[in-house]
Parts: C-alpha cells; sequence; structure tokens
C-alpha cells in the first residue's frame, strides 16, 4: 500500500508575509488589509515576532488605537512541520491561523483554516471548527456558549436579528 508523505507546511503556506507594527493604528492596519486582501498579520517589532491580529480584532477595536493593544499571542510552527500538526495546533489553540517560522525564527508564512479545508486529513480535523449558526469556517470566535463567525456573532448581539439556522 502505498503511504502518502504529509504536506509540508512550506507547499502550503502564503507569502510573502505582510507584518504590521505594534505602533501601526487600527486604521491604517485596516486600510493595509484592504489593500493586500490579507485577514491575519503578524505584528513585529523590526525582525521580532510580538504577536497576532485579524481583521475580526481590528474591526471591534477604535480606529485610533494601536496594533499593539488588540492584538494576541502568535501561534507558530516552524516551515518544516506539516498541515497536520497545524491543523492540531489551530484546534488545540482556537485560532484560525498558524504563523510559520524559518529556520532563524523569522516569518516567512501564514497558514490559515481555509488554506487547510482543501486537503482531507487536515479538513477532517477540522471538521468541527465551523460556526455553529452558518457553517462558515472563516473568521470564528466563541460568543457565550457558542462558536460563530464574525457575521453571526455581531447578529447574535442582536438577538431579534439573529436565527439559529442562518447564514450569510
Amino acid at each position: 500500500m502505498l503511504e502518502l508523505q504529509p504536506t509540508s507546511l512550506s507547499r502550503i503556506m502564503r507569502h510573502p508575509v505582510i507584518a504590521l507594527s505594534p505602533y501601526h493604528s487600527t486604521e491604517l492596519a485596516l486600510e493595509i488589509a484592504r489593500e493586500h486582501g490579507v485577514h491575519h498579520f503578524p505584528v513585529c517589532d523590526r525582525d521580532q515576532v510580538m504577536g497576532m491580529v485579524c481583521t475580526c480584532d481590528l474591526q471591534e477595536a477604535s480606529l485610533d488605537q494601536l496594533v499593539g493593544l488588540v492584538m494576541r499571542p502568535a501561534v507558530t510552527l516552524n516551515a518544516n512541520r506539516s498541515a497536520v500538526d497545524a491543523a492540531t495546533l489551530m484546534k488545540a489553540a482556537d485560532v484560525g491561523s498558524v504563523l510559520v517560522l524559518d529556520a532563524h525564527g523569522k516569518p516567512c508564512g501564514i497558514v490559515t483554516r481555509g488554506d487547510l479545508n482543501g486537503e482531507p486529513p487536515t479538513a477532517a480535523l477540522l471538521e468541527d471548527c465551523r460556526c455553529d449558526a452558518c457553517g462558515s469556517m472563516r473568521h470564528l470566535q466563541r460568543y457565550r456558549e457558542r462558536q460563530l463567525c464574525f457575521s453571526c456573532r455581531e447578529r447574535a448581539r442582536e438577538p431579534q436579528a439573529f436565527e439559529s439556522g442562518g447564514g450569510d
């Protein structure tokens, strides 16, 4: 029987990495996100990784707030690890992306839940990482006892506009 080799992160990661400074304003970070079509950013001071931020986090902050005050701890893996490793770590850390580091500990790519969705072993690992309301795998966050995407969470804040079986 032919045994498949695990997919390497370096093969599926997105690069180059667009990093934000902890001193960027949320407004500037959102402009950069729109310009480049990116949703997940490492936050770096020079070459030092300080954290990670997602556009969902930025959209909830005031426009003049500094990115360094909005960021979360970075979840990282070395580039020589596999897609299964990334999926396992995302699920354990309850995050939507993993920052990929080179042999020197510098950011060289990002892998998101969406990048792993097409890989059979990782898709199975992440199957329950979906919005409880609409089934989306993107921009998930905890809201009370539920796991909701950004859109459904916004609607859940206005219960009259929220249907537990609906979606985008």
